[in-house]
């Protein structure tokens, strides 16, 4: 047992010898390469995770309705449409390609398909993989795209006339692979003539936390529903019903020279004496 704890020793130690930093042997997390390592199975196994699958036209061909443009639900968000126009090749696929956003599956898309979501404002990781039985394993197009709201979006996938791998940046229209940003004139002419597949996605936006104006403290009071309201009746009475009202004769003015009028002047109370010790330069003045 000497011996072998020697042996291990005498291993770790031209381990930290021949490597340029011990410090990456002692604390991995601080080794550049062990957390590109690291990333690189998060990236596999995010690949790899099991997602719903969609069979491809070859063995289940698309039998929904035809396409006919929607209203978003929310007039703030965008409505994005990718379709697929119907083609032999197309046609011969067994598994269809798997769409997702940040990492979310969306739809599959036949021949001759489409498919929709909705979502807010923001910008989004656009990706589709092929399927290979019941994983997904080959990225087939990715992107970044700002999706505007109250604006609907039409993309053609294509794999026949496929374009440039990575968006070009500064284009007007997105084009990446197989995936091709069209004018709404020309994608309505062409999407006419897909059915869709299944149901769409509506995407929500993330809760935001309820304003509570003036409730920050223990003992604070809420606010009047009627105040917080802008169509609500302007409220005319502010004060209370117990507070009092002093009236204050004005009548009586002074003189120029300072004097008062001939009128009998009210007497004028006498000074308290004050409590302040002789000692205390505060009560001298």
């Amino acid at each position: 047992m000497r011996h072998l704890k020697a042996l291990v020793g005498a291993a770790l130690a031209l381990t930290m010898a021949a490597c340029s930093n011990p410090q990456f042997i002692i604390h991995p997390s601080s080794n550049p390469t062990a957390t590109q390592t690291r990333q690189q199975l998060d990236s596999l196994v995010e690949t790899t995770t099991f997602k719903p699958l969609r069979m491809g036209s070859f063995l289940f061909p698309n039998k929904g309705e035809f396409f006919r443009p929607l209203i978003p639900t929310d007039s703030r968000n965008a409505i994005v449409y990718v379709y697929r126009p119907q083609s032999d090749w197309a046609d011969q696929e067994v598994q269809s390609p798997g769409f997702f956003l940040n990492g979310q599956f969306l739809s599959g898309l036949k021949s001759g398909s489409y498919f929709w979501f909705e979502v807010p404002a923001s910008q989004y990781y656009f990706n589709a993989k092929r399927p290979l039985a019941v994983v997904y394993l080959k990225t087939i197009f990715e992107a970044e795209f700002f999706f505007e709201g109250n604006k609907s979006y039409y993309f053609r996938y294509d794999e026949e006339n496929p374009g440039p791998k990575k968006a070009v940046p500064g284009t007007a229209m997105l084009v990446v692979g197989p995936l091709h940003q069209m004018p709404d004139a020309q994608a309505i002419a062409q999407i006419r003539e897909t059915r869709v597949m299944g149901v769409g996605r509506v995407i929500l936006a993330d809760e935001q936390p309820a304003w509570a104006p003036f409730d920050f403290y223990a003992d604070a009071m809420p606010v009047d529903v009627a105040r917080m309201d802008a169509t609500s009746p302007r409220v005319k009475e502010l004060r209370s019903a117990e507070a009092e009202f002093i009236p204050v004769d004005n009548s009586a003015t002074s003189a120029a020279d300072g004097t008062a009028p001939d009128a009998e002047a009210a007497p004028v109370a006498p000074k308290p004496e004050s409590d302040t010790p002789w000692w205390n330069p505060s009560g001298w003045f």
